[in-house]
């Protein structure tokens, strides 16, 4: 009786390491799918900034100094049928705005696809996360039942 009581604590020690590093990787790929939405964010932002410089050719604008939108300046937009965007990891290209806008939803598509499969390894992670979890239940329940039969026995 006691091997078995051995074996099933020692399976519960492993499970709870598996669980420790699936609680992990599901914070991480949590990290990743929050990072990836909010890039998605900024890239819609800054498509509807373009359209409405292409649709409005306003060559006076607010320009954010920061990110949060905590300070603004006054600025003259010089060109406003061109943008500069990003088209490699660190290359940049004065492109006209449709084009522009073009690589932008391109960035899009590829960055909600890989949102998509971010968001699956989640589920499948969360998934395997709760059988790990029952299976620790059903393993300690197994060793009470064992414990309560060793007391009763004695």
């Amino acid at each position: 009786m006691s091997s078995e009581k051995t074996r099933l604590e020692e399976a519960i020690q492993q499970l709870l390491a598996q669980l420790d590093e699936l609680r992990e990787a599901i914070r991480v790929v949590q990290a990743r799918s929050l990072a990836l939405s909010s890039e998605i964010q900024e890239i819609r932002m800054a498509y509807e900034t373009l359209s409405n410089i292409q649709k409005l050719a306003h060559r006076e604008v607010l320009a954010s100094l920061d990110r949060n939108g905590y300070v603004f300046t006054k600025a003259q937009l010089l060109v406003t049928d061109e943008a500069i965007v990003r088209i490699g990891k660190e290359y940049y290209a004065a492109l006209p705005i449709d084009k522009a806008k073009s690589i932008l939803t391109d960035y899009e598509k590829d960055l909600t696809e890989e949102l998509r499969e971010t968001e699956s390894e989640l589920r499948k992670l969360t998934e395997l996360y709760n059988q790990v979890q029952k299976r620790i239940q059903e393993y300690a329940t197994s060793l009470q039942r064992l414990e309560e039969g060793l007391k009763s026995s004695r």
